[in-house]
């Protein structure tokens, strides 16, 4: 665009020299100018559909604001800036005469987090930098990417969370049962949980319903007899930590980090709202177990898995979450081994490093962090959905939950672990997007400069 406008000026100074049927006539210069400013509008409605599609799926807004800085610098656009406020995206450049031009759009939702439209957007923005794009090819790509299709049949991503689920509860000590009976609970969760959420149900009381709901089936098991109120308390646990809004954390953390403090209250108040419905519909569950005998407390310690069986539980946990977020095929193996680092390093850390596991937790999030952002390129995979397969894989404080429950359902307060639960998944967060700051910082580029 610069160059043909430079050309067009060259020209009028020549003009003195040259034959006058040469010179561009005003009709030439202002059809020159509108496709200029054609092309420009262009650019700034893919830009921002770009900006709000990649915050729908799950990009943290540094990640964003990164994407669609790097395409617009790929057309040339001048005065280039692009600024992301809660879920509205704003770009706006500056046309050949330099008057500004600008377009703003907002995105749906903060709270979805979807692995293979992340991939798929992210594939689009790299062809538009690569290949050049025109501004329409790249909306009709960026659109086909929105729209799908998906990576497995629609079966796969309910099959990821029961899996998912199944391994959770043996590694927090579920018996063999009790890991079935709360892969079947998470099913009827999240079906639950999609069906209020296609008729319009707040969040707020669709997870409310959950968490109560997920409370009636631990406690339905035990009254058939099937399971001892600790081992209740394993399925219930389960259902919560998988309900419990760990992506938004994760999300809020790098906003946090990235001195983004606007867009990281909304994530944060968007968690805050799932937090209330857990603990609403917890709460209703407890007034409710509370009006029957549950008999005299039992021995409340539950039995743990050999390291080894726990690192391999933590590979198909990792495996299972990204089914549950909707990863293709190509994110597997990576989850897969994502599963593997973050659990080794978390039980060397407990084992061999004498460590707490609320600390060791969070540390072995920060290597994770840091492999996640040092192959997201070479993968081409977004470098929040590596991270986030292996937290949830390996890392998720289920039994600190389920420690609590323990204890309220007999009437003594487990808000204490709870709350510590809560400030896990916090820092879970955190390491994890210090980890990443640790690879920029070696890389010798900007903040997450794999533009992820």
């Amino acid at each position: 665009m610069s160059n043909q406008s430079g050309s067009n000026d060259s020209g009028s100074e020549r003009g003195e020299s040259e034959p006058s049927g040469l010179k561009p006539t005003g009709s030439q210069i202002d059809c020159a100018r509108s496709c200029d400013d054609l092309h420009i509008e262009a650019a700034l409605t893919f830009l921002t559909e770009l900006g709000t599609s990649t915050l729908e799926s799950g990009y943290a807004t540094e990640a964003t604001l990164l994407i669609v800085g790097s395409c617009a610098a790929a057309w040339g656009l001048r005065d280039v800036s692009v600024c992301g406020v809660g879920r509205v995206v704003i770009v706006q450049c500056s046309d050949n005469n330099g008057n500004t031009m600008s377009r703003l759009a907002e995105a749906s939702t903060l709270d979805a987090f979807d692995c293979d439209r992340m991939r798929r957007i992210k594939d689009v923005a790299r062809q538009t930098v690569v290949e050049q794009l025109h501004p329409n090819t790249a909306c009709e790509r960026l659109k086909a990417a929105n729209a799908g299709p998906q990576p497995f049949p629609w079966w796969s991503v309910q099959a990821g969370g029961v899996l998912l689920a199944f391994c959770i509860c043996l590694q927090i000590g579920g018996h063999a049962l009790a890991a079935v009976l709360a892969a079947g609970t998470q099913l009827v969760v999240n079906l639950s949980g999609r069906w209020f959420g296609k008729h319009g149900v707040p969040t707020f009381f669709t997870v409310a319903v959950q968490a109560a709901g997920a409370g009636a089936f631990g406690g339905l098991f035990h009254g058939l007899g099937w399971l001892t109120v600790a081992q209740a308390a394993t399925v219930v646990a389960t259902a919560w930590v998988l309900i419990a809004p760990l992506p938004q954390l994760m999300s809020t953390a790098i906003d946090v980090v990235s001195s983004d403090s606007l867009t990281a209250l909304a994530r944060a108040l968007g968690a805050a709202l799932i937090i209330g419905g857990i603990t609403l519909g917890g709460l209703l569950m407890l007034a409710l177990s509370w009006r029957f005998d549950l008999g005299i407390a039992g021995d409340p310690t539950l039995p743990q898995l050999p390291v080894w069986l726990g690192i391999i539980f933590a590979i198909l946990g990792a495996i299972g979450n990204a089914l549950f977020n909707v990863g293709g095929r190509n994110l597997l193996v990576p989850a897969a081994v994502a599963g593997l680092v973050t659990a080794s390093v978390n039980q060397t850390l407990i084992h061999v490093g004498h460590l707490p596991s609320v600390w060791a937790g969070p540390l072995a999030a920060v290597v994770l962090g840091f492999l996640a952002a040092a192959t997201a390129n070479w993968l081409r995979l977004p470098m929040s959905a590596l991270a986030l397969v292996g937290i949830t894989g390996a890392l998720l404080p289920g039994l600190i939950v389920c420690q609590g429950l323990i204890l309220s359902v007999y009437q003594v307060s487990g808000i204490g672990y709870f709350v510590q639960a809560g400030a896990v998944c916090v820092a879970l967060g955190i390491g994890a997007s210090f980890g990443v700051y640790l690879w920029s910082v070696l890389a010798r580029s900007p903040w997450a400069a794999s533009t992820d």
